[in-house]
Order: structure tokens, then sequence, then C-alpha cells
């Protein structure tokens, strides 16, 4: 899950520099980092910030998944009598 967040952190951060090169081709935001080559293209850090965000959401989901013997333990976690206890 950890992954999966600063996943999305590089996310924002490449769409970020696409929004600065639309800007600095748009003459509204001062001179982008790349001034030539692949990277100097907007298409090139969407489609970045696109693909880095497909695998963020790829590595959640399986973060997310529970194998049938987490969710028997867990449930018995929760009907235990010292766990309703604690939470009163």
């Amino acid at each position: 899950m950890l992954a999966a967040s600063l996943l999305t952190l590089v996310s924002i951060s490449c769409a970020s520099f696409a929004l600065w090169r639309i800007g600095t081709d748009l003459d509204w935001a001062g001179d982008f980092v790349f001034p030539s080559g692949l990277l100097s293209h907007w298409q090139v850090w969407t489609g970045i910030a696109l693909a880095v965000q497909y695998m963020s959401w790829r590595l959640s989901r399986y973060a997310r998944k529970v194998t049938p013997e987490q969710a028997d333990i867990g449930s018995a976690e929760e009907s235990a009598p010292a766990r309703v206890i604690a939470n009163v």
C-alpha cells in the first residue's frame, strides 16, 4: 500500500510537468526544464502520468486481496468477547 501511495505522488508530479509544458507552449509559464528531446513534450508526461497511476491502482488492488485464511482469522478476532470489551 505504501508503494501504491508513492506511485500516486509520482503520477501527480508527472501530470504537473505536463501542465507546465502546456503552459509553456501557451506562453503562460516560464521556460520548461527540458527544452528539447523526448521529455520536452506534454504528451509524453501525460502518458507517463497515466501509466504510473494505472500501476498504482493495480498495486493497491493487489495489496487489498485477502486470502481465505486471513478472512477467517479476522472474523474470529472480531467475535471474541475481549475485543468487544476493549471497544466499550
